[in-house]
């Protein structure tokens, strides 16, 4: 399936679950924010209990989290420069050129020699990352819910 259909599909998922727009939004903006964490592959259960805990769906969470799996290594990327930019540290000129090109083993021994600056970017990246698919999805979902409410109103009994 191409990029475009899984995205649609996604998108369809997460717009039909059975909940508050609220709920659905903090569950997906969850999701996509724990991607931005080091937690490889676990992030998708993590996702699930953290928004069942903190009020979210999380059926989202746990469908976001799945679905950005593939964006984890610009993620990565994104919290290094991110970091290092916060911290006025320099980006290591290798860096980008390994995350394209090398093995995610290889990537993955970059990172960890980072330390700080990953993880403060990990932070504000992820937080960043939260207000912002919050918002978006909670808007989508409330616009798509009042397209259906006007759309059963206009149906005649």
């Amino acid at each position: 399936m191409k990029i475009i259909g899984r995205l649609r599909d996604y998108y369809n998922r997460v717009m039909d679950l059975p909940d508050a727009p609220t709920k659905v939004a903090r569950g997906a903006a969850l999701g996509v924010a724990l991607d931005f964490l080091p937690l490889p592959l676990i992030s998708i259960p993590i996702a699930y209990l953290v928004a069942r805990v903190v009020g979210g769906n999380g059926l989202a969470g746990a469908l976001t989290a799945a679905f950005f799996k593939w964006a984890v290594p610009f993620f990565y990327l994104l919290n290094v420069a991110t970091g290092n930019l916060l911290l006025g540290t320099e980006l290591p000129g290798d860096m980008v050129a390994a995350a394209v090109t090398g093995a995610p083993d290889h990537w993955m021994g970059h990172l960890l020699e980072l330390g700080l600056p990953f993880l403060v970017g990990a932070a504000v990246n992820a937080i960043l990352a939260w207000l912002a698919l919050y918002i978006v999805v909670r808007r989508l979902l409330l616009l798509r819910h009042s397209r259906k409410a006007m759309k059963h109103k206009d149906i005649k009994y």
